[in-house]
């Protein structure tokens, strides 16, 4: 999610500005068109059938004669493909796309690919439960089936997308050479359950009760725990405090809580556990064989970094550690310097 008040966030750096307008400047390379995959009757994790699955994805850049230079771009939480063009564009951007065949995947119950909001057969509470690795296993179904794409290069995204890139690290640790998850974790803690539980209990009964003020309740405990308490007391001051609850409530027209709510109830039962366990393995360390870059953020409040540093301690990692004020939300802070660490860790050979 994250629109009003973090679009502010893009403007406040002048090196930022620079990059929104290279951009836009570069529209050819950023603009692609929505594309939509059907897979029919699609039996999911917890062995429910997902009917009429369909999956949203978008393509930028050229797949080279050696097809080793695919990139999957992994959509987070309450997003979609069109939130993640900030990051895609030219030699400036965080993935090339000069250089790098990249494939934006929606994620399930982002409504674009199958969700709530957008079945004829299984609309709202009639949808069923999906998880992490239902997102993830209809990727690789993707890549492999529609586009013809054997290896991938590497796997990032952000928050709800670092975490599917955890997932692909563990579903398919060989299918892929670097991985990149940003602002995601491997593992929850107690404190992150914790948070997506009240989260998850203010969505529901927001969709029990439509008319109550819950649902922009759920957008202020989103941005009190986005950004850190430094980040309120530097930028926003007390003054501030009627027009950010306005610009919270509007922005929440603007989702559906439906949706918000089935990728939640994922979230929150997000375990690498049983696919560890399949391959006789307690760890990550001990499956994926590729590159890491781990970019995490100190002051993160909405997925604790404490499980990211506890695998860093088991596998050889590359992190980038952010002191942002804006916590979780550091990927709209820190844009210019995640992308350029990320540009620089594609192009190191293994």
């Amino acid at each position: 999610m994250k629109k009003t008040i973090l679009a502010a966030l893009f403007l406040r750096s002048n090196i930022r500005l620079c990059l929104f307008l290279f951009l836009s400047l570069n529209g050819l390379q950023v603009l692609a068109q929505v594309k939509i995959h059907e897979f029919g009757d699609y039996i999911l994790e917890n062995g429910q059938v997902l009917k009429n699955a369909k999956i949203g994805y978008e393509t930028y850049g050229t797949l080279n004669p050696k097809k080793d230079n695919a990139v999957l771009f992994a959509t987070w939480y309450g997003g979609n493909g069109k939130s993640l063009k900030p990051f895609i564009g030219g030699q400036e951007s965080m993935i090339d796309t000069t250089k790098y065949h990249l494939i934006v995947v929606d994620a399930l119950g982002d409504g674009v690919s199958s969700s709530p909001s957008n079945s004829l057969e299984q609309q709202g509470s009639s949808f069923p439960e999906f998880s992490i690795k239902d997102m993830v296993d209809l990727q690789y179904r993707l890549l492999n089936e529609t586009l013809g794409i054997a290896h991938l290069f590497a796997v990032t995204g952000i928050s709800m997308g670092g975490m599917q890139t955890y997932q692909w690290m563990a579903s398919y640790p060989d299918y892929f050479d670097k991985a990149i998850p940003i602002l995601g974790t491997p593992e929850l803690s107690s404190y992150d359950l914790l948070a997506m539980d009240i989260f998850k209990r203010v969505l529901a009964n927001s969709i029990e009760n439509p008319s109550s003020s819950s649902y922009p309740v759920f957008l202020m405990l989103e941005y009190l725990l986005g950004l850190s308490p430094d980040y309120y007391f530097s930028e926003k001051s007390v003054e501030d405090y009627p027009t950010l609850v306005q610009e919270m409530i509007e922005e929440a027209e603007g989702y559906d809580p439906r949706d918000l709510y089935s990728q939640m109830k994922a979230i929150f039962k997000y375990d690498l556990g049983p696919e560890l366990k399949k391959r006789n393995a307690s760890s990550l360390a001990e499956v994926f064989p590729g590159q890491v870059l781990m970019v995490m953020a100190r002051k993160d409040h909405v997925l604790s970094p404490n499980t990211s540093k506890a695998l860093i301690a088991k596998m050889k990692v590359e992190v980038l550690e952010l002191d942002s004020n804006c916590g979780h939300y550091s990927f709209n802070c820190e844009v210019s310097r995640i992308g350029e660490t990320v540009s620089h860790f594609l192009e190191r050979l293994p």
